[in-house]
């Protein structure tokens, strides 16, 4: 006996629960094209549980901006499946899916969203966005805020308490020497956080941390904190400067990038213990590296470590390139695009959501 056709009334008739569970686990591109089959998907995939569902099952891609004004999304596919195929030193299986145009630098990632800083004539103009539903909302400017000379870090995230967006934004209004252009002193400083939803800023007090020369640093937000700087023992306070500081999976990772030749990755293995910073990993800079010169090939930080000792490295501002940690040999990241160090560039995990701005109050959301 043949089994019953299935028609398009069965599809009409399942629980909405079910229809979610079905359709959050297609690629991304068939859940956009989903969306025109008919009315009542097109509404489903618009609730906050179809977008819940969706990103318990997402995983982690890359988000890569360049100052050209292109924002590139990719997504990792299972590289237990494809380790065969392709050669994590050379390239990371990915896959584009979307790609937006936005004038920003990105600051931060946190469940499909999007925090950015304009780099156009509103130079400090700051967005949240998602590249997927094609949501955008523009912040209002702190209250007080002074935009130069300062040295800023943002961070966002979700907090895991509350489940609520936050923006962090740390300012240091600074003194200069006009000779050498060093740091004289902190003249004044600032702490203000952001909660989607609520429309404005509220200032707090909070011990602000060395944040080192970079103008624009970017802090790791992880487990609801913004973290900026640390003085691990082997290195002086005065070194914050060589330190990028950056979320590593679960962990918080220190770049030390004091010396020309190498970069050392630490490790805080167990989170809020200081004592409990380990060397990790110690990678000496490729040549081609030097080729760029200047500040940028100074500052090197880890993407996302994969196994094997395979790990994506990101150069400030120029480049991506993979790393064996087995081989000690490393190449440009090509796959991601060509980056010739003129146009500038950001790279950051990111994990797409169907997440609405609109759904978050006293909000101003535009599409783009």
């Amino acid at each position: 006996m043949k089994p019953p056709k299935l028609t398009s009334e069965f599809f009409t008739h399942l629980p909405p629960e079910t229809t979610i569970d079905i359709l959050s686990r297609l690629p991304i591109r068939t859940i956009v094209r989903s969306k025109l089959v008919c009315k009542s998907w097109r509404d489903l995939l618009r609730t906050r549980e179809f977008a819940d569902s969706h990103l318990s099952r997402s995983t982690s891609g890359l988000a890569i901006c360049e100052y050209s004004s292109e924002l590139r999304i990719f997504e990792f596919e299972d590289e237990h499946n494809h380790q065969h195929r392709h050669n994590p030193v050379t390239g990371f299986p990915c896959r584009k899916f979307a790609t937006i145009r936005l004038p920003t630098a990105i600051q931060g990632s946190a469940n499909g969203l999007l925090f950015s800083r304009g780099i156009t004539r509103q130079f400090d103009a700051l967005h949240i966005c998602n590249p997927i539903t094609r949501e955008c909302i523009q912040l209002p400017t702190p209250e007080n805020y002074v935009n130069s000379p300062t040295i800023v870090a943002n961070g966002f995230g979700v907090s895991k308490i509350t489940g609520r967006y936050k923006v962090v934004r740390v300012s240091l209004e600074y003194d200069r020497d006009p000779y050498t252009y060093e740091l004289v002193g902190i003249t004044k400083s600032s702490c203000h956080v952001y909660t989607l939803g609520t429309g404005k800023w509220r200032s707090i007090v909070a011990s602000v941390p060395p944040l080192g020369n970079n103008q624009y640093s970017i802090g790791a937000f992880l487990n609801g904190s913004l973290h900026c700087s640390f003085a691990l023992p082997p290195l002086r306070e005065s070194d914050v400067h060589s330190q990028i500081v950056v979320a590593l999976g679960d962990y918080l990772c220190v770049c030390d990038n004091l010396s020309e030749d190498e970069v050392v990755v630490w490790l805080m293995k167990e989170y809020g213990d200081e004592k409990s910073w380990a060397k990790e990993i110690v990678i000496r800079k490729p040549q081609f590296l030097r080729g760029f010169g200047g500040f940028a090939s100074n500052f090197v930080c880890p993407v996302r470590i994969f196994e094997h000792g395979h790990v994506l490295m990101s150069c400030y501002a120029v480049c991506l390139f993979c790393y064996s940690n087995e081989t000690e040999t490393a190449e440009l990241a090509h796959m991601f695009g060509v980056f010739d160090g003129h146009r500038g560039m950001q790279v950051m995990l990111h994990r797409s959501s169907f997440l609405s701005l609109k759904c978050f109050p006293m909000e101003n959301v535009t599409s783009f």
